[in-house]
């Protein structure tokens, strides 16, 4: 019943001119849409229409996507869930082939953007703090709560009694990531990731594998957190935790909304 409302509110809606056409992705036909708010995408019919600034699209599969749209020129920018995906307008007589479905499409590029920049950017850290470290690490020292607290409360003993480690798998890639906590007041992470590419146009493939770490200060205080990552945080700063039990009853610790649990 709802995705039938929806399909009828679409039927009824807005289109706007400015977005009828066909628009490739990388280079690739991926999305043709109609002045009668019907259009295609993946071999599949849709119909669409907007909502002030938001493209609205019910695919044939039961799916919706809604989307903040932009158009400059030639350019549409489309942002789902906080992620853009730029489309480039195609010229008369292309062809719309198979390509992914919106969501997909952008899930996909915003994996691989963020690992690249994640990876990029840890790199460039840890050059930065090998060559800053006796600068940073003064200015952490008189920034911290009482270095001695690390070690004499329970949290620091949950924190120190293992490595904690997150793990994720999506479309086929690996990313994964282990902190220690030491008792003299540091801590140091690992970062991995293997990432698999593809170009179903071209029939090519790739794999990487990227590693990565940093390293600074941490402290506990008054049941609180603070951790230090020089450069760019020298000085110790809050860390909001939440720790809650897995159904086999192992702590899991959340940190600005990754989860970590025990490992080795």
């Amino acid at each position: 019943m709802r995705v039938a409302l929806l399909l009828l509110a679409l039927a009824a809606g807005k289109t706007d001119p400015s977005l009828v056409g066909t628009w490739l992705l990388a280079g690739q036909p991926f999305l043709t849409l109609a002045a009668n708010g019907t259009g295609t995408m993946e071999d599949g019919k849709l119909k669409w229409s907007v909502e002030g600034k938001t493209l609205v699209i019910a695919d044939d599969e039961d799916g919706v996507d809604k989307a903040q749209y932009q158009v400059s020129g030639d350019t549409l920018t489309l942002t789902l869930g906080g992620v853009p995906l730029q489309l480039t307008r195609a010229g008369k007589g292309v062809k719309v082939e198979k390509a992914g479905k919106l969501s997909k499409a952008v899930n996909k590029q915003s994996e691989a953007d963020a690992d690249a920049e994640a990876l990029a950017e840890a790199q460039q850290l840890l050059a930065q703090q090998q060559g800053r470290a006796a600068q940073a690490q003064p200015a952490a020292r008189g920034a911290a709560p009482a270095r001695g607290s690390a070690g004499n409360d329970q949290l620091s003993q949950l924190l120190m009694s293992s490595a904690w480690c997150w793990l994720k798998y999506a479309s086929g890639n690996t990313y994964q990531e282990r902190i220690v906590f030491s008792a003299n007041g540091t801590w140091s992470s690992n970062k991995e990731s293997e990432i698999y590419g593809s170009n179903q146009y071209a029939g090519t493939s790739a794999h990487s594998v990227g590693a990565s770490g940093a390293q600074g200060q941490w402290a506990v205080k008054g049941g609180q957190l603070y951790l230090s990552d020089p450069p760019e945080t020298p000085q110790l700063v809050p860390v909001p935790l939440q720790i809650t039990r897995n159904s086999n009853g192992y702590p899991i610790i959340t940190a600005d909304g990754t989860e970590y649990s025990q490992c080795n």
